[in-house]
């Protein structure tokens, strides 16, 4: 017969995610802050089909988004198919250098539309047509 012992389960720190979603000029924004993982995800997606409701444009501010694994980058993917169903354009908005260097990892840089504003712009800012792409 065999032993063996069933440890509990290692407490990932607490995973938190905030969205809002905002008219912006031509565009509908979700502003995206915190953790962005499996547990959170969902939270995102549903904010995705909220603002699809009547977005000529989707715009996602990545800026403070601390982190990103595979399942925030999957609920990316299913924001911009969402998005393509719809006729409307997404667009990740100033990602963070973490959320950067996951897109860059997963090599889905050039899948994304993606826009960073000049210095001391804001996302609102972009509505006035002073954006400038990102994705080469």
């Amino acid at each position: 017969m065999t032993e063996f012992s069933l440890r509990p389960p290692r407490r990932r720190p607490h995973d938190r995610l905030d969205t809002e979603i905002s008219k912006c000029g031509t565009f509908t924004l979700v502003t995206v802050r915190g953790r962005l993982t499996i547990d959170t995800s969902p939270a995102l997606l549903d904010a995705f089909r909220s603002a699809l409701r009547k977005a000529p444009m989707l715009k996602v501010d990545l800026q403070n988004v601390d982190f990103l694994d595979s399942s925030g980058i999957s609920v990316l993917i299913q924001g911009l198919k969402l998005a393509q169903e719809k006729s409307v354009e997404y667009v990740l908005l100033n990602p963070s250098p973490k959320v950067s260097a996951v897109i860059e990892l997963s090599q889905l840089q050039n899948f994304f539309n993606i826009e960073t504003p000049s210095n001391g712009e804001t996302p609102c800012d972009l509505a006035a047509g002073g954006s400038s792409p990102d994705s080469a």
